[in-house]
C-alpha cells in the first residue's frame, strides 16, 4: 500500500529520539561510574532528555465546513482500525475543535468541554488543568460500535436563542436556524486519546471546524496554530478558493505564515468530482487549479496538492492499492514527511541537544588526551633501564609535572566558581524587564484603556500600545543580555579550553523578539475578524485581549526559564572539562606516588600505572561506543592526539 512513507518516517523519527535518549541515559550512568562529581553535567543531559520526551509533531487541519477535514483525518488513522473513526457524513460532522493524541494508555477516551465555558475568560490551556470541568467517556477503540457511538458525541449540537449564541461569540450568519433559535455546537473542545502507532510515536492532530471555531477561540490562532509543525488548509477541488475560504486565509493563516514562520500547505480535497465530466481533462484541470490557488494564496506550487480523502479512506478500508494511488493521498503524506524532516533538523540543532552531545564529545577528547599521555609516560619508564635512583628521579619529575597541572586545574575551578557567582548575580537585573509585575502592569493599563473606549478602533489602539510596551521591555532585556554575554566572553577568553566555541554559549532573544513581533502583526489582523468587528464589550473581546496577554506571558516565561537555565549552565563545558581533568590528574598523581614508594624497595613495578591506563582505556571505550551510536553527535572539538605524537609528561606543562 502507498501509505508506508509517513509511517516509516514517523517511526524513524521516534526511533532516533529514543536512541538519543537511551544514549544520554547511558552517558549519565557513565558519569556516575567514572566521574562522581558531575551533578552539573548530569543536569545538562537531563534537560536534553526532557526536550526529547516532550517533543511532538503537530498537524492542524483548517478549513470551512464540508471541506473534508475529518475524512482526511479518518484516512490518516484508518490503517490501524480499518474504519471511519470520526463522524464525517452529511449532517454529522465534527462541530468543535478536536485534538487527537496518545496518552500512552491502551484504553481510548473522549473528553468534552461544555460550550458554556465560552462565557468565561478562562483559556483552553487553563481548562486542561481542571479535569472536573470536562465530560469524560472511555471506550474500546477496537470495538467499532462503541467507538462510533462515543465519537458521535463530538458532533452534538444544541439550540439556543440568538442572544446566547452571540454571547458565546458566534456569528449568526454562519449558524443554522430553527425558528427563533439557532444551532450551536454543544462542546467547546474535544480531546480524543487513542492507542495508535502514529500517535504513540508523537503525532498529534488538531481538527478546527469552520471560521466560527477559529473566531471564537483566539487561542487557536495565536498559540495552537503557530506551535504546529504543519498546517493543512483544505479547499474544495471543484470550487477553489471561495469567499469564506479567503476570509479564513487572510484573517488566520496568511499572518501565521508571514509573521510566525509556520509551514502552511493547501489541499484541494474531493478532487474525484473532477472526473465526473468526461469532456474535461481532469489532470489538466487539477494543474490549473493548483497554479491558481498557489497564486491566490502566495504559496509555492509544491505546497498545493489535490487529494481525495474519501477515496483514500475507501482504498485503505478495501485494501485497494489502485484506489489509494488514484486518491493522490501519497502527495499529502509526502508533504507531511517533508515537514517532519524539517522539524527533525530543527530538533537536531536544538541548543539543549547540542550542549549535551558536545559535553560527551569534549569529555571523550579529554579522556583520550589523558590516556595517551599516560601511555606515553608508561612507555618511557618501561624503556628506561637505568638504576633505581635514576628511575626515582624520573618519577619525581613526572610527579612534579602532574602536581603543577593539578594546581592549574584547581585554580581554574576556583576562577570558574567565582565567575559562576558573578553570572548568577546577573539573574535579577537580567530578568527584571520581563518580570510578571512588568507584564501585569502593561495588561492593567491596556484593560483600563479599553474600559474607557471599547470600540474596534479602541481595541486596535490598545493592542498596538500593549505590544509597543512589550517591545520596549525586550529592548531593555536585550541590553542586559548583552552585558551578560560580554562577561561570558571574558570568562571563555581566560579559560584553558580554547577549542570550545564560546559563540555557541551566548544567550540571544532574537527568536523571541521575532515571535512577539509576529504575534503583534497576527493579532492586528485577527482583530479585524467579523466576530470582533461586530462585538462591543463582549466576552469574546475580553477573551481576545486575555489570550494575547497570556501568549505574551507564555513567551516571557519561556524566555525567563531559558535565561535562568543559561545563567546556570553556560559555564558547564568549562567546569566539566576542568573538574574531569583535575580528577584524572589526581588519580594519576596517586598512582605515581604508589609507584615511587614501591620503587624504593625493589626494581620498578609499573603495574599501578598500567592499571590506571587500563582503567582510562575502559572508560574511553565505553564512552566512544556511546558516541558511535549517535547519528547527531557533533564532530570532536579537536582531533584527539595519537599515542605516537604525545611527549612524556616530564617534557610537558600543559595537557
Amino acid at each position: 500500500m502507498e501509505d508506508a512513507l509517513l509511517r516509516q518516517h514517523i517511526s524513524d523519527y521516534d526511533r532516533w529520539k529514543k536512541n538519543l535518549d537511551r544514549q544520554f541515559a547511558h552517558f549519565s550512568q557513565w558519569l556516575e561510574q567514572h566521574f562522581s562529581n558531575s551533578a552539573g553535567a548530569c543536569q545538562v543531559v537531563q534537560q536534553a532528555r526532557a526536550l526529547l520526551a516532550d517533543d511532538q509533531f503537530t498537524l492542524v487541519l483548517v478549513g470551512e465546513f464540508s471541506r473534508g477535514k475529518t475524512e482526511l483525518l479518518n484516512a490518516l488513522l484508518s490503517q490501524t482500525y480499518g474504519q471511519r473513526l470520526l463522524p464525517s457524513r452529511p449532517g454529522r460532522t465534527t462541530m468543535c475543535p478536536t485534538e487527537i493524541f496518545s496518552d500512552g494508555s491502551e484504553r481510548a477516551s473522549l473528553r468534552l468541554l461544555p460550550i458554556e465555558t465560552l462565557a468565561t475568560n478562562t483559556s483552553l490551556e487553563s481548562f486542561r488543568r481542571i479535569p472536573q470541568k470536562w465530560v469524560t467517556h472511555e471506550f474500546d477503540a477496537k470495538d467499532a460500535e462503541s467507538t462510533r457511538e462515543t465519537l458521535l458525541k463530538v458532533a452534538s449540537t444544541k439550540s439556543v436563542m440568538p442572544e446566547e449564541a452571540a454571547r458565546y461569540g458566534f456569528d449568526r450568519r454562519h449558524l443554522d436556524g430553527k425558528g427563533n433559535l439557532v444551532e450551536i455546537p454543544a462542546w467547546r473542545f474535544a480531546l480524543i486519546s487513542l492507542p495508535h502507532p502514529l500517535l504513540d510515536q508523537g503525532l498529534r492532530i488538531i481538527d478546527t471546524p469552520g471560521l466560527n471555531a477559529l473566531g471564537n477561540e483566539p487561542e487557536l490562532t495565536l498559540s495552537t496554530l503557530p506551535g504546529a509543525q504543519a498546517v493543512a488548509f483544505l479547499l474544495a477541488a471543484d470550487a477553489g478558493v471561495s469567499g469564506t475560504d479567503m476570509s479564513m486565509w487572510e484573517t488566520h493563516l496568511a499572518p501565521l505564515q508571514e509573521h510566525r514562520g509556520t509551514s502552511v500547505m493547501a489541499l484541494l480535497n474531493k478532487m474525484d468530482v473532477l472526473w465526473d465530466d468526461p469532456e474535461e481533462d481532469a489532470e489538466l484541470l487539477l494543474r490549473r487549479m493548483r497554479a491558481e490557488v498557489a497564486g491566490l494564496l502566495s504559496l509555492p506550487q509544491d505546497s498545493v496538492a489535490g487529494v481525495s480523502a474519501k477515496m483514500a479512506l475507501l482504498g485503505r478500508q478495501q485494501r485497494d492499492p489502485d484506489l489509494l494511488r488514484n486518491s493522490r493521498y501519497g502527495e499529502f503524506e509526502r508533504m507531511l514527511v517533508q515537514r517532519l524532516l524539517e522539524h527533525r533538523h530543527k530538533m537536531a540543532e536544538h541548543r539543549s541537544l547540542h550542549q549535551a552531545l558536545t559535553l560527551m564529545a569534549d569529555t571523550r577528547d579529554l579522556l583520550k588526551r589523558r590516556l595517551n599521555s599516560g601511555r606515553a609516560a608508561l612507555s618511557h619508564l618501561q624503556r628506561n633501564s637505568g638504576s633505581t635512583s635514576e628511575q626515582l628521579a624520573e618519577l619525581e619529575q613526572l610527579q612534579t609535572t602532574v602536581r603543577d597541572q593539578h594546581k592549574l586545574c584547581h585554580q581554574e575551578l576556583l576562577t570558574l566558581k567565582s565567575s559562576q557567582r558573578m553570572l548568577s548575580r546577573q539573574s535579577t537585573s537580567l530578568l527584571a524587564p520581563i518580570s510578571k509585575q512588568q507584564l501585569q502592569s502593561l495588561i492593567d493599563d491596556t484593560l483600563a484603556t479599553l474600559n474607557r473606549r471599547w470600540t474596534p478602533m479602541g481595541l486596535a489602539k490598545a493592542i498596538d500600545t500593549f505590544m509597543e510596551g512589550v517591545d520596549l521591555q525586550l529592548s531593555n532585556l536585550e541590553r542586559e543580555v548583552d552585558q551578560a554575554n560580554r562577561l561570558l566572553d571574558a570568562v571563555f577568553e581566560r579559560s584553558s579550553l580554547k577549542k570550545v566555541d564560546d559563540a555557541e554559549q551566548y544567550f540571544t532573544i532574537r527568536k523571541f523578539r521575532f515571535a512577539l513581533r509576529g504575534l503583534h502583526r497576527q493579532a492586528a489582523q485577527l482583530r479585524r475578524s467579523p466576530q470582533l468587528l461586530l462585538a462591543r464589550r463582549s466576552r469574546l473581546s475580553e477573551r481576545f485581549i486575555t489570550t494575547l496577554a497570556s501568549e505574551v506571558g507564555r513567551l516571557y516565561d519561556d524566555m525567563s526559564n531559558k535565561a535562568e537555565n543559561w545563567l546556570e549552565h553556560a559555564l558547564e563545558p568549562l567546569k566539566q572539562h576542568a573538574q574531569y581533568q583535575k580528577q584524572l590528574l589526581n588519580r594519576h598523581l596517586i598512582k605515581l606516588t604508589e609507584l615511587k614508594q614501591k620503587t624504593r624497595s625493589r626494581r620498578t613495578d609499573l603495574r599501578t600505572l598500567e592499571d590506571e591506563v587500563q582503567r582510562n582505556d575502559k572508560a574511553l571505550v565505553a564512552l566512544e561506543d556511546l558516541l558511535r551510536h549517535s547519528s547527531s553527535a557533533p564532530q570532536p572539538v579537536a582531533p584527539a592526539p595519537r599515542a605516537h605524537n604525545v611527549t612524556p609528561l616530564k617534557a610537558s606543562h600543559t595537557t
